[in-house]
């Protein structure tokens, strides 16, 4: 039964995340149409996870303030193109949220998430629905839905993932160009790889 997770499982989950997206960068290299088709927003997303990794890897403390701060300001300081820029914008918020908290609850990361989403919707001029954005807020919509009572950190990731995939797949007839193109948001993808790299490390 986990109920909660500690500084220790937080910083194995952050670069568990990291490792799992770097492995899988060529494929979300291959789905991205949008904005442009440059084929690049695996590679900026991992550049800001890795940036992050580097950061709390150089942490020596378990305790989540420092992690968080650790992990907010390697993400912004390595982010890359406009995926990598909202990545890190979630991140931030997320980080903003857990970096209070005594433990990690499901119900503090669904606060986190919602802090993530909000952030990074504002730091985009257009918020585009289709994209990263959706996702995300998918995920923090089901997390606040599934967390009014009581629920294990591991059925939490389970959930929110199902949720973001469910999204995911709707995600070419909010987008025109990603319908044409028969993909599904790169950004959106990179960010359940992160999220599975984050669960993987819970089970």
């Amino acid at each position: 039964m986990q109920k909660s997770i500690s500084g220790a499982t937080f910083r194995k989950m952050v670069l568990n995340g990291a490792k799992l997206l770097d492995e899988n960068k060529a494929h979300v290299n291959e789905l991205n149409v949008f904005p442009v088709p440059d084929g690049d927003t695996g590679t900026n997303m991992s550049m800001t996870m890795l940036s992050a990794s580097r950061e709390l890897s150089a942490c020596s403390t378990n305790n989540m303030p420092d992690l968080c701060n650790a992990v907010a300001k390697g993400a912004l300081r390595g982010a890359r193109g406009n995926s990598g820029v909202i990545l890190s914008q979630i991140l931030k918020g997320m980080a903003t949220v857990l970096s209070t908290c005594e433990e990690i609850t499901a119900k503090s990361l669904s606060k986190a998430l919602a802090k993530g989403t909000e952030i990074a919707y504002k730091a985009v001029t257009k918020p585009k629905e289709g994209t990263i954005l959706t996702v995300v807020r998918a995920m923090s919509e089901h997390a606040a839905k599934i967390t009014k009572k009581s629920i294990e950190v591991v059925d939490f990731f389970r959930g929110i993932l199902s949720a973001g995939e469910e999204t995911l797949k709707l995600t070419p007839e909010l987008l025109p160009v990603l319908k044409k193109a028969g993909v599904v948001d790169a950004g959106g993808r990179g960010l359940l790889i992160i999220f599975q790299g984050f669960y993987h490390a819970l089970v």
